[in-house]
């Protein structure tokens, strides 16, 4: 029912906003997991780290959505340092093959994470377009 009621401003609004923060993210989460691997990995080890800690700092938050977007922080702070770990870490008897292969489990991760992401921000957008035009 709701298709046939026309879209209000800040429906469309809201879906621009989604659709172009979700491209840019996942266009962003393909360009640092590009640049994740120089330096025999300190680099993502780096970005890693300081993802982990923004989206912990961010679990202090009343807002639920903060606190939701700070866990998908860490997870992805923790994915993207991985390989750096995996380098630096390799030569530990046990922990070191593993590491290695979670590394390698981790850029399919992240890619992804990269495509939903602008799967979803292209959805949106076109919504936004459709919205656009149902309003003239």
């Amino acid at each position: 029912m709701r298709d046939l009621e026309p879209a209000g401003s800040t429906d469309i609004t809201n879906a621009g906003v989604r659709g172009i923060g979700a491209a840019i993210g996942g266009v962003g989460l393909i360009v640092l997991q590009g640049v994740s691997g120089f330096l025999g990995g300190l680099v993502g080890l780096a970005v890693g780290g300081v993802a982990f800690v923004l989206g912990a700092s961010s679990l202090a938050s009343k807002s639920a959505a903060d606190k939701r977007g700070g866990t998908i922080a860490m997870i992805a702070g923790a994915v993207m340092a991985l390989p750096g770990l995996g380098h630096f870490l390799g030569f530990v008897p046990i922990m070191g093959p593993l590491l290695k292969v979670a590394a390698g489990f981790s850029g399919f991760v992240i890619g992804a994470g990269a495509l939903g992401l602008i799967g979803y921000g292209v959805f949106n957008i076109v919504k936004f377009a459709k919205g656009l035009k149902s309003r003239r």
